[in-house]
């Protein structure tokens, strides 16, 4: 497939989004913050079938930024990344999410770094959690040495991208997306870490609800642990048993570490360490429902994504 660039960008920024306005601000006033040529930059925030509406915070930007809001119906994070690459005109790509928040010299410390290492198709930043609430019942992701390929902040060769024919929109959730993109990536080319680099990630309060929806990640997994024999994320390996490595994850190992952490915790907060510890014995059921669908579910196959998308709306 041939997608053609041209040089108007140097940069180009692709922010998948669904609803959170006032998150989006922050994110996009960080990036017009940054200490690299705003001229050199384009920002695509690729909306993914959001029920808010996402004009009014985008409009307030575009005298400062090069910015487009492009439209898709909810197809899941990884088909608005796609979304990004198909519309994107510059040779380097940056996702962020769009509740991050950009370190002033992210982009330029990210795009120095790819020209000063050739071999690499890829460049990840440093990301760090923000909020005043630590522990067993908060959440975020986080990237402190690298080789965990978050989307949250991380840089591509957009050539790179396009060989491997972008993300597979089969990964619906936030979930898996960012490694399975990664394994296909390894096998062609090298990754590197700029811990200068960072982007700030904001903390989330883990509910019952939050461990329900995570069940769903388990058949993520699974695919995974089959097509590249890894658990998670590469250089994590899954096993010779894929399928049954993932179910012993999912119904004991996962449960039981989040058990010991709130047995620990129980101790500096009480009331938390006593939920996260309910939480966990409540993953040993949501691991139970996902087994059938980690034992015996289908292997999709990929197929190229970055075909031109009629259904895209500007």
């Amino acid at each position: 497939m041939s997608v053609t660039t041209n040089n108007t960008f140097q940069v180009s920024v692709v922010i998948p989004v669904r609803n959170h306005p006032e998150l989006l601000e922050k994110n996009l006033s960080s990036l017009a913050s940054q200490d690299y040529k705003l001229k050199d930059l384009e920002v695509l925030v690729c909306d993914d079938g959001s029920t808010d509406d996402m004009g009014p915070v985008v409009e307030s930007f575009r005298g400062i930024l090069k910015i487009k809001l492009l439209r898709q119906h909810p197809k899941g994070p990884a088909a608005a990344r796609n979304l990004g690459i198909r519309m994107s005109i510059a040779p380097i790509i940056i996702f962020l999410d769009s509740d991050v928040v950009a370190d002033q010299a992210l982009i330029s410390q990210l795009v120095t770094s790819l020209d000063k290492n050739p071999e690499w198709l890829g460049a990840e930043a440093r990301v760090e959690s923000i909020g005043r609430n630590k522990g067993p019942l908060w959440d975020a992701p986080t990237c402190h040495n690298g080789g965990r390929y978050h989307t949250a902040a991380i840089a591509y060769l957009r050539k790179a991208l396009v060989n491997v024919e972008g993300f597979d929109e089969i990964f619906k959730l936030p979930a898996c997306e960012d490694a399975d993109l990664a394994a296909r990536l390894l096998k062609l080319g090298d990754y590197g870490y700029v811990p200068e680099a960072v982007a700030y990630h904001p903390t989330r309060r883990v509910t019952l609800q939050t461990h329900w929806r995570w069940r769903r990640h388990w058949k993520y997994e699974m695919i995974l642990a089959k097509r590249y024999g890894f658990l998670s994320f590469p250089g994590n390996p899954a096993s010779p048993f894929p399928r049954l490595r993932v179910g012993l994850a999912a119904v004991v190992t996962l449960p039981a570490g989040r058990l010991i952490e709130g047995i620990e915790y129980v101790r500096y907060n009480p009331s938390d360490g006593v939920l996260a510890c309910l939480y966990a014995l409540f993953d040993v059921f949501c691991g139970l429902w996902a087994l059938p669908s980690i034992l015996f579910s289908s292997i999709p196959r990929r197929r190229n994504y970055l075909s031109t998308d009629k259904n895209v709306t500007l």
